[in-house]
This record gives C-alpha cells, sequence and structure tokens, in this order.
C-alpha cells in the first residue's frame, strides 16, 4: 500500500490517493481540482476503483462527478446519513454548491475491499450526521472529526457537539497506534494524538 497527498482548493484539503499492491486505488475526499488529481492517477499509472467520501461537505465531494466522468468506473462511496447534504448542499448554506449522487451509502463498519486492502468505514457523527473516519491496515483517514491537536466544527448542518465527544471517545478507544491522515492539516498518530490532544483527551475522561 502507498498513499500518495495533494493539497486541493481554498480550503487547503489534503485529498489522498492510495494504492494497492496492483495499482488499483481508491481517492479519499477529492474536494476540488479534479485535473490535478486525476494528473496524478496517470502519473501513477494507477486504475482507479472508488472515492471514499469522509463526508457530504462540498470541500470533500467538489471534483466527484468531474471525476467520473474522467474515471466512469470509479464509484462514490459515503455514509447514508450524508447523502441529504450531497443532494442539496443548501442545507449548509455553502457559498460553493456541489450537487453529487453518491453511487453506494454505507453504514457504520461496511468495507471497500481493493485488492487486499480492506477499507473500513467508522461512523463518527458531530461534524455532520455522516462523518465517518476510515480505517486501512495501521492508517485512520479521520476526514474533519480529528485533526492534530483539533478536531471539526459543530455548528453546521448536521452538527452535534454531543455526537461529536462520543466519536472522539470512540476513536480514542481504538487500541494500539495508528497514523493519522486529517482532511486538513499535518499527520499525527494515534498515539500522540492521546497524550497532546485536550479534546481527545477531555473526551476520553482524561482532563486536559
Amino acid at each position: 500500500m502507498e498513499i500518495h497527498e495533494l493539497v486541493v482548493g481554498p480550503l487547503k484539503t489534503n485529498c489522498y490517493i492510495v494504492t494497492s499492491d496492483m495499482n488499483h486505488a481508491v481517492i479519499i475526499d477529492p474536494g476540488f481540482d479534479a485535473e490535478k488529481i486525476a494528473a496524478k492517477i496517470r502519473e501513477l499509472g494507477a486504475k482507479p476503483k472508488f472515492m471514499l467520501l469522509t463526508h457530504g461537505h462540498f470541500d470533500h465531494i467538489g471534483a466527484v462527478n468531474a471525476l467520473k466522468k474522467t474515471f466512469p468506473e470509479m464509484k462514490s462511496v459515503i455514509l447514508a446519513e450524508d447523502e441529504d447534504i450531497c443532494l442539496d448542499p443548501s442545507l449548509i448554506n455553502a457559498e460553493i454548491g456541489v450537487v453529487t449522487k453518491p453511487d453506494m451509502l454505507f453504514a457504520d463498519g461496511d468495507i471497500v475491499k481493493l485488492d487486499d486492502l480492506d477499507f473500513k468505514f467508522m461512523a463518527t457523527p458531530g461534524h455532520t450526521k455522516g462523518c465517518a473516519c476510515i480505517i486501512v491496515e495501521d492508517k485512520i483517514f479521520t476526514g474533519d472529526t480529528l485533526f492534530s491537536r483539533g478536531y471539526g466544527r459543530t455548528d453546521l448542518y448536521g452538527g452535534s457537539t454531543r455526537d461529536m465527544k462520543m466519536s472522539l471517545k470512540k476513536i480514542g478507544a481504538i487500541e494500539g497506534d495508528y497514523e493519522i491522515y486529517p482532511a486538513h492539516g499535518p499527520h499525527s498518530t494515534l498515539k500522540t494524538e492521546k497524550y497532546a490532544n485536550p479534546y481527545l483527551r477531555k473526551a476520553m475522561g482524561l482532563g486536559i
């Protein structure tokens, strides 16, 4: 497995291209700059199979439609609870409206298989109703749920401070160490965040 990162769009969204040993690929959070993402896919010589969406905000799905036209075999995947904001971005009063219909609606625990890789969707509501972290091997793509030393905002449509606290607690309960790949900002590790992220520590009942 190899992970390739592109920073796309005005909100500097981290878009990840993950390739298998057979050079098949998933694209995680293709928020903007479809041609930039497609160019990287071509550079890698990869065959993209899925677009995995951590949630339905425009800066995470903005390039989906264009990439579907370029790579029509790809399927977009999101938790079912965020289908509404994919279809109606006015719900979040987005300045940039992006309407897309997901190809596959998942539930907590569902898995996308890419050759020998299993991408597991873990529901982590709080930023939106259908926010998810995506776990593969010892990596967690945390979207806008968990950042390095921070967490996602909860004041938009579908957001909930209570749900976010429970989601952070759920992440904190994961045993072992994982590399953390958030949708914005630098990478981290789960071990580091359990020690240094005050919001995660508070949700885990460890204080600040």
